[in-house]
């Protein structure tokens, strides 16, 4: 898709959601000047959160804090923060780094490629949940994210990192593992254009405007915006290119004097490409660097390596207050449409770059080696396509009774996707190849997979926030979560044999929460509640699924954590217990896979904390930290836990002048990674990676007419670190194949308000 595509499918769904409005104006009757202080938000609200009435204070500088009304751990990581430090490609995985117990894996720099590994106190994406605007996300596979084909740092608001499932009426897909809560900022109430432009390392550069409608009087106190950007990068791994164009459009609308229409459109256009990795004998040949190559001999070739993706998401909000009710209600859709392109295998094995058996995995590859059906020199790769489509609606409902609030609601999500994977001939342009690595493939058209599957999830909530005193709220909830599951595939993955099946898993989910208030400065709760997730699509990928009983994994959460907040001090700390049970593993079983629950229980555990102390005279001191267990029921260790996080820094926010110096810090961790360093070398299991740091500095001055022009620049990596730090799977020989820390990157930007 080029840009004028883009332009026009956005101006599409601009003009779509814009006629929408208006004929829920046009059903409105009569519009009146309206205080919009009776109608609330909820989903968008961050209570008692980041902001400040005095910019010079613990709360408004701090990098990530609590609410003093939480009722688990949580860190808030405000839109003035967002603004200072996100990159001009950062999205919110990269954002959300900061905060204790969480750590991302960027390895061609902060959002030039699609997020490798953002894990939570040691559970990965697909674990988790993320939302934006309460509105959760996800694939129909297996529940992960795609932080590359949504919402970039311009347009986000706020961003609360919960660490735990959450209450009743948290929704989604898979909680238990916490949830990433994204907020889009508001319409200004000021009028006006604010172009903006960075320029730095890696050739990355950014160019956008927002255009604000500001509050329109003479249209019911209506407003909008719109925002148009693109970014284009080299990446710091070669020829990993990336080029992506976004834009959003918010707007906010009284309809009534209690009741407000919110509207929201974002549509992204993607195109890169994207590595797999390296071994450490390709580092040592062509730097830590290396991702892809020019050469067409190689199946590194940066033509064979192509990503062409497209994702969308809109939603009609109505919230409402309606005598002692509170509605809010929101009608959504989002859609992810990816044809991806591949070298089949990655990984040089060791002194074998002039075996001809390896050279068309080597960058400087002469052809021969695996080859294919159509040609013993030519180049096998793989040809893939996933398009969906969600469709829903998020009900939340609450009534203030005397004795507290009764909140009650209902989350819908119908998801519809199609994919296909095939084995083609590079060389030949793409053609079918029927053979890979001399073995045949009979499966039809030389496809690996190709089916349509769906879901749909149905959870209805009731909760009670019992109010016995001023100072303690008891919350007890109960959630019903129904998950279907369906596939349709003429192709199966694993068997290339036909499959039509589906099936449905339920469970009841009960939580308890306190709250109490020790004094308005400081705050204490205590939280039990259990976690859900159905089994992924791949339980399906076998020859009878419904021989296989298995349960849905659940979690059993237990924390306790205490917030103390005032002008000069924000600080928070936290102890969990997670009892893990009914782990979905797997077992190859000579050419059949088998499912089966993991008897025991896997336990987290670990303490948690954050803090920002305001010196004075817009100094401010910043740090958080975790210590984290995971281990299985036999004591081993599970990947993807670092044993601790550190985070620390200083911040000065004063007179226009902000600057920040932040380090953040990931212990060690086992990777779940097995192999080998080299072909014939000794096996390793469970591979262990050290730790290391990442710091940052971001500066700006912000001046003229109300500060509305701002310079900026930022370091990332400031002591360029460059070791390895993530894997990324096996080479075909066996090798693993690793990520390294991106080196330092420097960006300049500049923006105004006009």
């Amino acid at each position: 898709m080029n840009f004028q595509t883009f332009r026009r499918n956005t101006l599409a769904q601009l003009v779509i959601t814009s006629m929408l409005v208006i004929s829920t104006q046009a059903m409105a009757a009569g519009t009146a000047q309206v205080d919009l202080g009776t109608v609330q938000n909820d989903a968008n609200d961050v209570n008692n959160s980041s902001s400040s009435d005095n910019p010079q204070s613990a709360p408004a500088q701090a990098p990530t804090q609590a609410s003093l009304s939480e009722t688990e751990p949580a860190s808030i990581i405000s839109q003035h923060y967002i603004e200072e430090n996100a990159g001009p490609a950062s999205n919110y995985t990269d954002i959300v780094a900061i905060a204790p117990s969480v750590w991302n894996v960027d390895p061609n720099g902060n959002g030039l490629m699609e997020t490798q590994g953002l894990s939570i106190r040691g559970f990965q994406d697909g674990q988790y949940n993320v939302t934006f605007d309460g509105i959760p996300i996800g694939d129909s596979n297996d529940f992960t994210h795609h932080s590359t084909s949504y919402f970039m740092a311009q347009d986000l608001g706020s961003i609360t990192v919960d660490r735990g499932p959450g209450s009743a009426a948290t929704i989604g897909y898979s909680t238990f593992g916490g949830n990433i809560a994204n907020t889009t900022k508001d319409p200004s109430a000021e009028a006006g254009v604010s172009p903006y432009v960075s320029s730095g390392s890696f050739n990355t550069k950014l160019v956008g405007a927002e255009f604000d409608t500001g509050t329109m009087h003479n249209w019911g106190d209506g407003s909008a915006y719109l925002d148009v950007k693109q970014v284009s990068s080299d990446g710091f791994l070669t020829y990993a290119h990336q080029r992506r164009t976004n834009a959003i459009f918010k707007m906010i609308k009284p309809i009534t004097d209690n009741t407000v229409v919110t509207v929201m459109s974002m549509v992204n256009q993607l195109d890169q490409n994207p590595p797999s990795g390296a071994t450490l004998t390709q580092m040592q040949m062509y730097g830590n660097n290396f991702g892809l190559s020019n050469n067409p001999n190689s199946q590194t070739f940066v033509g064979y390596n192509r990503d062409q993706i497209n994702g969308d998401m809109s939603y009609i909000g109505i919230n409402s207050q309606q005598g002692s009710w509170s509605i809010d209600n929101k009608l959504y859709t989002f859609g992810y449409r990816h044809i991806g392109y591949n070298g089949q295998t990655f990984g040089l094995p060791f002194n074998q770059e002039s075996n001809p058996q390896f050279s068309n995995l080597t960058p400087g590859g002469a052809g021969g080696g695996l080859g294919t059906s159509l040609g013993a020199n030519d180049v096998p790769g793989v040809s893939m396509t996933m398009q969906y489509r969600s469709v829903g609606d998020a009900l939340r409902a609450s009534d203030h009774l005397n004795s507290g609030d009764l909140n009650v609601g209902i989350w819908f999500d119908h998801q519809y996707n199609t994919r296909s994977n095939q084995n083609v001939d590079w060389t030949q342009g793409g053609a079918p190849n029927y053979t890979v690595g001399g073995t045949s493939v009979t499966t039809p058209n030389s496809y690996n997979w190709n089916m349509a599957d769906s879901w749909n999830t149905f959870q209805p909530y009731a909760e009670f926030a019992w109010k016995p005193t001023d100072d303690l709220t008891v919350r007890p909830g109960l959630k019903y979560v129904s998950y279907s599951r369906s596939i349709d595939a003429a192709i199966n993955a694993n068997t290339s044999a036909p499959l039509n099946y589906s099936k449905t898993w339920s469970k009841a989910l009960p939580s308890l929460d306190a709250h109490y208030s020790i004094t308005s400065s400081w705050t204490t709760y205590v939280q039990a509640a259990e976690g859900f997730m159905a089994p992924k699509l791949n339980f399906f990928y076998v020859n009878q699924p419904a021989q296989t009983n298995i349960n849905p994994q659940s979690t059993t959460n237990y924390q306790w954590g205490t917030a103390f907040k005032n002008g000069r001090f924000a600080a928070d700390m936290d102890l969990y217990l997670i009892r893990f049970s009914n782990e979905i593993l797997s077992e190859q079983l000579g050419t059949t896979t088998a499912y089966y629950n993991a008897s025991g229980t896997t336990q987290y555990k670990g303490i948690e904390g954050q803090a920002t102390y305001y010196v004075g005279s817009g100094l401010s001191l910043y740090t958080n930290g975790s210590v984290n267990s995971a281990h299985d029921s036999q004591g081993n260790w599970l990947p993807n836990t670092p044993v601790r996080t550190l985070a620390g820094g200083i911040i000065y926010d004063k007179s226009g002048i902000y600057a920040s110096l932040l380090d953040k810090y990931v212990g060690q961790y086992y990777t779940g990674q097995n192999g080998s360093l080299y072909p014939n070398g000794p096996s390793i299991t469970n591979y262990s990676m050290p730790g290391y740091s990442i710091a940052s500095l971001s500066t700006s001055y912000s001046f003229g007419k109300d500060r509305a022009t701002k310079v900026g620049l930022q370091v990332d990596n400031l002591f360029n670190h460059g070791g390895l730090y993530y894997t990324a799977g096996n080479a075909p020989q066996g090798d693993i194949l690793f990520w390294t820390q991106p080196g330092r990157s420097i960006t300049a930007s500049i923006s105004t308000k006009i």
